[in-house]
């Protein structure tokens, strides 16, 4: 297809309704079409829990939310707010039937999508045909489609941390008598999924573990909706002056939460991926899915994936009988990968 000129760009609309960490796998591709149409207006159309995620993020002019079922009513004043913000350029990083609906009703001369999902496709100028596994390049590749320029290597997805919700989480954090100046490391032993939940008790031995090495640690046990169970789980065997149980808190609180911490451990769930972009080195704990993919987040930037290799992985099971891949991965293959960021965090200045 013809390349499509940044100079005639001047309003770019992002789509990806939803999940959460599949919103912070977009970012990098934000940037860089950001970064080949300087002086572009941006907008993103997310589903509403997710907006204060991106909610004063300077790269946005416009967050557009509604609902997960929105009404008709609702969608309509959507597509009436995308077709005011006049997009030259919309991004479809989701592709399902809504999403590509709402691409074609925002007006943009150029609609980028993905090919081979029947009708939705043709509502698309441009098809992304991504041959990667990063699941960053992956979004990516919806700019190489129009011939826009990429960086050689994506950085990490970074979010807009407000001064505000950085002082919210600071206040909370003293409300549950956390002291200053502590090593926090958060654990978060939550997800939606049976294949991506590693044990309460292991989360609860490897914060011993963090806790007998450094005496200025301070751990965070934190829960999303229907979490606090195996939370509670993980926190019942640790020292109570040195542990706390964070749940409930409003998301933008919950990310700056996160960007104050040394370490953050957690499994193949969208906290993994906030952690990375709010900036906190990060222990990804991996089972079902690859690394490469999904985890695409380098250790010279802090971060490390702990995965085991078994016979059956990776595969796209949600429910399984057998979690060899959750099993193999082991208290002291973590704790291995968790003491030299923890090391660094430790020798950094506080």
């Amino acid at each position: 297809m013809k390349p499509v000129r940044t100079s005639d760009v001047h309003r770019i609309l992002f789509v990806r309704p939803r999940f959460l960490g599949d919103v912070c796998l977009t970012l990098p591709a934000v940037d860089a079409a950001l970064a080949a149409c300087p002086g572009a207006t941006a907008a993103y159309v997310t589903e509403a829990p997710l907006a204060p995620l991106l909610a004063g993020d300077p790269r946005f002019s416009e967050v557009f939310s509604l609902p997960a079922r929105p009404s008709a009513r609702e969608t309509l004043r959507l597509m009436r707010k995308l077709r005011a913000f006049a997009p030259d350029v919309a991004f479809d990083f989701f592709c399902n039937p809504r999403s590509a609906v709402w691409t074609r009703a925002s007006g943009a001369r150029v609609r980028v999508g993905y090919p081979n999902k029947g009708w939705r496709s043709a509502l698309y100028t441009h098809h992304a045909r991504p041959r990667v596994l990063s699941s960053t390049a992956f979004h990516a590749a919806s700019l190489a489609a129009l011939g826009w320029p990429l960086p050689a290597v994506l950085p990490p997805p970074r979010l807009a941390i407000a001064p505000s919700s950085r002082d919210e989480a600071l206040a909370a954090l003293r409300r549950l008598d956390v002291p200053d100046g502590v090593l926090l490391v958060g654990f978060h032993p939550g997800a939606r999924w049976p294949t991506r939940r590693w044990a309460p008790e292991r989360f609860a031995a490897l914060a011993q573990r963090v806790l007998a090495e450094h005496e200025r640690a301070f751990v965070l046990v934190t829960a999303g909706p229907g979490e606090t169970g195996a939370a509670n789980e993980a926190l019942a065997p640790l020292p109570p002056e040195r542990a706390r149980l964070v749940e409930g808190w409003p998301l933008a609180r919950f990310v700056a939460l996160q960007s104050l911490c040394s370490a953050f451990v957690c499994g193949d769930t969208g906290p993994v991926h906030t952690a990375v972009a709010a900036g906190a080195p990060t222990l990804g704990l991996i089972s079902r899915n690859r690394p490469s993919m999904f985890f695409p987040y380098a250790e010279q930037d802090g971060h490390r994936a702990y995965t085991a290799r078994v016979e059956c992985s990776p595969c796209d099971r949600d429910q399984c009988a057998d979690l060899r891949c959750l099993t193999r991965l082991t208290v002291d293959g973590a704790w291995e990968r968790l003491a030299p960021m923890l090391a660094r965090a430790a020798s950094a200045p506080a």
